[in-house]
């Protein structure tokens, strides 16, 4: 699953466009806030002024100053207008990002009564509320957010990890990891949640071949290593190959080994298909 706070990264927040920037990102949006800042010394605190410098901060991490600016915007709409809603899930998303999960869960949850037909508002709820522990609550929002968008891979896959976590309907978990892969092929973190799905279902040949293919596409992920090594682990009849592909990932993973490593995965993953 794309996750807030387990083993793995997190996930895109299902298509919002408020989107996690790296360090050459974060420069420009300083510079996109301190122009807009002297902009707004001179123009006076417009709404489109102040809504971008929001916009900006988010991408800066300057999260304070994003709040403030949105809450500006947000006492100029009408309360109830779809307006209030697109402020109430930048302030939530803001909130997640400056990890605060109850404000956020707030603040969104008010976003879906406003936008009901909007499937990034419960996407991005249900990821608050998977990250911090309402798995219940969690579900139900990723299935209303599939109702309103059937294809969206990455609830799919949220929703597939989740129910295999908790042991829930195997079966339509793996329904939804398959069809997430589907839909994005080169996405590892797609075929790690079937892997992870196929192991709880006790399909351990099934498992390792997804796991290798994840780790084959990731070699650097700490996460895709460790599932591949408990499914390896519980393969009672190993190859040759599995055993010195154990062997590496326990002891030489690194990359030096890389090269060998990526040979014992294709013979892996050939072996058990």
């Amino acid at each position: 699953m794309r996750e807030l706070f387990r083993i793995r990264l997190p996930r895109a927040v299902l298509g919002l466009a408020l989107l996690w920037a790296g360090a050459q990102v974060v420069c420009a949006q300083e510079d996109v806030v301190d122009r807009l800042r002297e902009q707004i010394a001179v123009q006076g605190e417009r709404s489109d002024l102040m809504l971008a410098l929001g916009n900006a901060a988010v991408g800066a991490g300057k999260f304070d100053l994003a709040l403030a600016s949105f809450h500006k915007v947000l006492d100029e709409v009408e309360p109830d207008s779809p307006e209030a809603g697109d402020l109430h899930l930048r302030i939530g998303e803001t909130y997640r990002r400056k990890g605060d999960p109850e404000a956020a869960i707030a603040w969104l949850t008010r976003a879906s009564e406003l936008l009901p037909d909007q499937p990034v508002v419960l996407g991005t709820l249900a990821l608050v509320l998977d990250g911090c522990g309402k798995k219940e609550e969690a579900g139900r929002a990723y299935r209303a957010t599939l109702e309103l968008d059937p294809d969206n891979a990455i609830a799919m896959n949220n929703l597939a990890f989740l129910l295999a976590e908790r042991g829930e309907d195997l079966e339509q978990a793996l329904g939804f990891a398959r069809r997430a892969a589907e839909l994005m092929p080169l996405d590892a973190e797609m075929l790690d949640t079937a892997g992870w799905v196929q192991l709880k279902r006790k399909e351990t040949d099934a498992a390792i071949g997804l796991f290798a293919d994840a780790l084959g596409m990731a070699p650097g992920n700490e996460g895709y290593r460790q599932h591949l090594l408990l499914a390896l682990e519980r393969k009672v009849d190993r190859s040759a190959a599995m055993d010195e592909l154990k062997s590496l990932l326990v002891s030489d993973f690194s990359l030096a080994s890389m090269g060998k490593v990526r040979e014992l995965l294709k013979a892996v993953r050939s072996a058990i298909r």
